[in-house]
């Protein structure tokens, strides 16, 4: 019997008995040949296409699969081609462009044109191809050209996946991993048991072998081995990994299909690293991001080829484009690789990454001016992290101008971590830092001054908390500081102390009072060396002399207190009925909070610092259990461990039954104002109880607060809502009212009739008076008129809006303030009658908020913040606004830390720039005017036509009015 095979001419030399293959069956039989694995796999379209690599494929396999199926028929191949252009349609809709009935019609009928033009039966896929990019590409090579790039690979590439035939063998990878498995003595078909194993593969060639095949298999999808979280000590990177592996079925199915990449580990992690490569180009990117988690997944599987190609992408892409926490994330990963502790390198790839890693650290440094807006304890940290690799690397010069710019600028947060970073890089002195501190706690005499001095105490003790433990000249101004304010001073203080110290670990700060205590002299050496039959005699002595100087209540002095506390004797007089307690503002509340002396040194740090609460005296115990119901036991290291016999811990009393308890605990406490920022404080923790006891009519308006609210709101029922809504209603009006009023000089003008010599509109009668006054008459009677020859009308003002003005306003939630202030600013402007308003809201998604412009209390209750950042989408969804180029804003208020591939973006900019669209991107919108954004990415907007500044409300009015008079300043 005969037998026909139809293959490829890639395959042909297989079957010709050249030399070679002699040549090749004597080196097998010798065993010196390499080994071979022969593999029958099922190929996809998407294998069978030329451009994944395929050196035999074709284009478009889907396309060419509806011709063979057609056998010649024209009508069938046109019916195919009218398939192919509904399905375009359809995902030109999905990616959300127009796409319909009329557009594939026409689409349609351009390729029979073409077909008939050229001869043709029927459309081809060059006459499809030239129709498609014709009608729905629209010209548009970005943006719609890159989704409709997209659609024709799903339509016309197609996913379609052939079969083998019953009793075909396995693919080559299943039984390579197999036999991997078993050699490295993994769970297995033949021991299929779930296991827990811990690797180290740096000090252990197994356990290296070990790793890569299961780091291997994870990328390839098999879900043979779970890795498990390892700690690492102190702030390193833990060398070890945890894996639990387990050998089911699924695992066998899914490296039968995984062999379609390779018949070995190796080769199918690296077909699959290349594939998704491949889809991030079609897409536009890859993002910065992408780029570092595939540099990352091709070292772990130890694939040098695909490292060296990925970091040459990376010395294009991330100094250009990458922000500062891609930056930090990519030298850590290019630390790793330098060191070695990553298995794909060489010896060029760690020189290489060497190089790299001291090119980004250049770009991190430049690009830390947009820190200056953040709020983020994050950034406070990362600042510090890049401080320190900046020292080693000896960028001192560079780093200290960036650093004393921060230090002035920023926002508080920022403004203290970058003055921790100078001392830790001893640029300045350890005493300069503890007198500013010290200056800081002088300040905090209002709301503002509290709240920025609990900001600027966060970021220091981010950036630099062992500082004050480790440097006396630090410590000791904010010990004479705290010492010398009165009580009621320092009460007055005590929640925003307390609040900025909160960012220490509960551990830290136990540390801290210690060091504290020690340095106030109140912690004696206990240590004895005598026996303890001696001691146990001088332990009953030394309780009865202590009740006896006691009594006599001399200075300086501790006595017992219930309990096992003591207090410390400052002042041998009594309290007296105007000061009871020693605390100024008596009255029962007071006196019955108030401790027995005036609040000692160690008792106010223990108070500030949430430590020790059973040695406090009976009134300040109060205070403490107060500020204890916000911060409770704090967070991290030592918030799990309950108060030892020496009482260093956080309290035990029971919290108050109901927020309204609390809250007029506070008021007895600290007064109206300090309970206000305190409740404040805990809205912003997440307590949706504190809002009902703030009252509406009483409470300062604030962007704070409202931020606060609006956060809790959206998780709440309609029913708390509508009990919310009049403190939402008065902080948006509030608001609203006092910036309408700084803007409304910005915008004079615009809406008023100008003089004209038509006729239409009303006379102005004084304006006809001056222009006619040498054409007077006098009467018989004496009297003298002017005759109007040239009378002057004002034009009528129009109720139709001649100007378009699009908010493009970024809600992830880094922009919670800049999205309040944009939702203010946008009502202001809805409110002038030459100008339309439009407000588009995004994340990863644009929502158009136009219809709610003239309510923003009913548009922020709409908005959700949160969400990545997709700023592509949305300024093409404002192009779709757009009627009259030259008289049209787009404003985009973001921080420009693009999620997606960054051509995109820069696309739409040039196409809205080129057809004249006025453009502004806006870093911050807000009253400070202090930015937190992507340095690199805004600058390369900035080349591509959209100017970007940091904007208060006041400037983008300011802008607008410019623009609508036709001014271009």
């Amino acid at each position: 019997e005969r037998v026909a095979a139809l293959l490829g001419a890639f395959h042909g030399p297989a079957l010709i008995d050249a030399p070679e293959q002699a040549g090749a069956a004597a080196e097998a039989e010798a065993g010196t040949a390499a080994p071979v694995t022969t593999s029958l796999v099922p190929y996809t379209f998407g294998l069978l296409d030329a451009r994944s690599g395929y050196p035999a494929g074709i284009r478009d396999p889907r396309w060419q699969q509806a011709v063979l199926t057609a056998r010649g028929d024209p009508a069938r191949v046109g019916d195919a081609a009218a398939t192919a252009i509904t399905e375009l349609c359809r995902e030109l809709r999905a990616a959300g462009h127009t796409a319909g009935t009329g557009e594939a019609a026409e689409t349609l009928r351009l390729a029979g044109d073409l077909a008939r033009l050229r001869g043709l039966p029927a459309p081809g896929r060059g006459e499809l191809l030239e129709a498609v990019t014709t009608v729905l590409g629209q010209g548009e090579p970005l943006g719609r050209g890159r989704a409709l790039a997209r659609a024709l690979e799903s339509v016309m590439v197609g996913t379609d996946r052939g079969r083998t035939a019953p009793g075909t063998p396995r693919s080559g990878l299943g039984p390579a991993v197999e036999a991997d498995l078993a050699d490295l003595r993994l769970p297995g078909p033949d021991r299929p048991e779930s296991r827990e194993m811990r690797l180290d593969p740096l000090r252990s060639t197994l356990d290296g072998r070990r790793e890569v095949l299961l780091q291997r298999l994870q990328l390839c999808g098999i879900g043979y081995g779970e890795p498990l979280d390892v700690s690492a000590t102190g702030d390193g990177t833990a060398l070890t990994t945890r894996w639990r592996l387990s050998w089911t079925p699924s695992a066998a199915a899914r490296l039968d299909l995984a062999g379609v990449r390779g018949v070995t580990a190796e080769l199918a992690a690296a077909g699959t690293l290349r594939e998704t490569a491949r889809r991030e180009a079609a897409e536009g990117g890859p993002t910065c991001a992408q780029l570092v988690d595939g540099l990352r997944a091709a070292a772990r599987c130890d694939l040098p080829g695909l490292v060296a190609e990925r970091l040459a992408e990376a010395e294009e892409l991330l100094p250009a484009s990458a922000t500062l926490p891609e930056l930090l994330g990519a030298l850590d990963l290019l630390d790793a690789l330098r060191r070695g502790h990553l298995p794909g390198t060489d010896e060029p790839g760690r020189a290489r990454a060497g190089e790299l890693a001291a090119t980004l650290l250049d770009a991190a440094v430049r690009g830390l001016p947009g820190l200056a807006g953040s709020d983020d304890p994050e950034d406070a940290t990362a600042l510090v992290a890049l401080a320190d690799r900046a020292g080693e690397h000896r960028l001192g010069l560079r780093m200290d101008d960036a650093l004393a710019t921060l230090a002035r600028t920023a926002a508080p947060l920022v403004q203290g971590a970058a003055l921790a970073a100078r001392v830790l890089l001893d640029l300045d002195d350890a005493a300069e830092l503890g007198t500013r501190a010290a200056g800081w706690v002088d300040t905090a005499t209002g709301p503002e001054a509290r709240r920025r001095t609990a900001r600027l105490l966060a970021g220091l003790l981010t950036a630099g908390g062992p500082l004050l433990q480790c440097a006396p000249a630090a410590l000791d101004p904010l010990l004479e500081r705290i010492d010398r304010l009165p009580d009621r001073g320092f009460l007055d203080r005590l929640p925003a102390l307390r609040a900025g110290f909160d960012v220490l670990t509960p551990a830290a700060r136990g540390r801290l009072l210690t060091t504290v205590t020690e340095r106030l002299g109140e912690r004696p050496d206990l240590t004895l060396a005598a026996p303890p039959a001696l001691l146990a005699l001088w332990a009953p002595a030394d309780a009865a002399a202590a009740a006896a100087l006691g009594a006599l209540r001399l200075p300086g002095l501790t006595r017992p207190s219930p309990g096992g506390a003591t207090t410390e004797v400052t002042e041998a007089t009594e309290p007296t009925e105007a000061d009871p307690g020693g605390i100024p503002g008596g009255g029962p509340a007071a006196e019955a909070a108030a401790p027995a002396d005036r609040l000692t040194p160690a008792d106010r740090w223990r108070l500030l610092l949430g430590r020790e609460p059973d040695r406090l005296p009976a009134g300040a115990r109060r205070y403490a259990r107060a500020l204890d119901e916000l911060y409770g036991a704090g967070r991290g290291e030592g918030s799990q461990d309950l108060a030892g016999a020496d009482g260093n811990g956080g309290g035990q009393d029971a919290s108050f039954p109901t927020a309204r308890e609390w809250a007029a605990e506070l008021e007895a406490l600290f007064g109206a104002d300090v309970r206000e920022e305190v409740l404040g404080r805990a809205a912003e923790a997440g307590r949706t109880d504190v809002l009902a006891e703030l009252d509406p009519a009483a409470v300062r308006p604030s962007v704070e607060l409202l931020t606060s609210v609006l956060n809790l709101a959206g998780g709440m029922p309609e029913q708390q809502l509508a009990a919310l809504r009049p403190l939402v209603r008065r902080l948006v009006d509030e608001l609203a009212r006092e910036l309408a009023t700084r803007m409304r000089p910005a915008l004079t003008g615009l809406a008023t009739p100008r003089p004209t010599r038509r006729p239409g509109g009303r006379l102005d009668l004084p304006r006809t008076l001056r222009a006619n006054l040498a054409h007077t008459r006098r009467l018989d009677d004496g009297r003298t008129v002017v005759i109007p020859e040239q009378p002057v009308f004002g034009t009528r003002s129009r109720r139709e809006a001649d100007w378009r003005l699009v908010l493009v306003v970024d809600v992830s939630g880094s922009m919670e303030a800049s999205v309040i202030w944009s939702a203010l600013t946008a009502a202001v402007l809805g409110g002038v009658p030459t100008l339309s308003t439009h407000f588009l809201a995004f994340s990863t998604q644009v929502a158009d908020l136009t219809d709610r412009v003239d309510d923003p209390l009913s548009l922020l209750l709409e908005v959700r913040v949160g969400g990545g950042t997709h700023i592509a989408a949305a300024l093409a969804h404002a192009r779709s606004l757009v009627s009259v180029p030259s008289r049209t804003l787009v404003v985009v208020v973001s921080d420009f830390e693009e999620g997606y591939p960054l051509g995109g973006l820069l696309g739409e900019v040039r196409a809205l720039a080129a057809s004249g669209v006025h453009l502004m991107g806006c870093a911050a919108l807000d009253d400070t005017g202090t930015p937190r954004y992507s340095v690199p990415v805004a600058q390369q907007l900035v080349a591509a036509g959209m100017p970007v500044a940091a904007l208060s409300p006041l400037a983008l009015a300011r802008w607008v009015g410019d623009r609508l008079r036709g001014e271009a300043r």
